[in-house]
């Protein structure tokens, strides 16, 4: 917070009506809803983690830190996502994925992911 307003400033990014952009940050910080659904997020990314570790070929690549899990996945397995209308980011040629997870992230989302993966991964074999 410290100098804030300076470096809006500096940066171009002060504008003409600043309280009609800081009022919804008021109400994440002052009604603690940012810790709220942060915590959401990473509690969801635990469990989608912990799921998909679980899963006969799928293989965390980096410890569940915060609201992303990366996995490493076949490019079969990929495409066969892909194709059923799943939405992720992948590394160009390492088999990495990641999957994000928000303060909207449904425990039935999750359970739909999982299972999609356990599909894909059991045709593999």
């Amino acid at each position: 917070a410290y100098e804030f307003d300076y470096r809006c400033k500096q940066a171009g990014q002060l504008a003409s009506k600043m309280r009609f952009l800081t009022a919804p940050w008021l109400g994440l910080l002052q009604e603690e809803a940012l810790l709220r659904h942060a915590a959401h997020a990473n509690a969801s990314a635990q469990r989608l983690g912990a799921e998909l570790a679980a899963v006969p070929g799928v293989q965390l690549v980096h410890q569940v830190e915060a609201n992303a899990v990366f996995v490493e996945l076949p490019e079969q397995a990929v495409a066969a996502l892909h194709q059923r209308g799943w939405v992720f980011y992948t590394f160009i040629g390492s088999g990495h994925c990641r999957f994000m997870c928000s303060w909207a992230t449904r425990d039935e989302e999750i359970e739909a992911l999982v299972k999609a993966v356990k599909t894909v991964m059991g045709g593999l074999a």
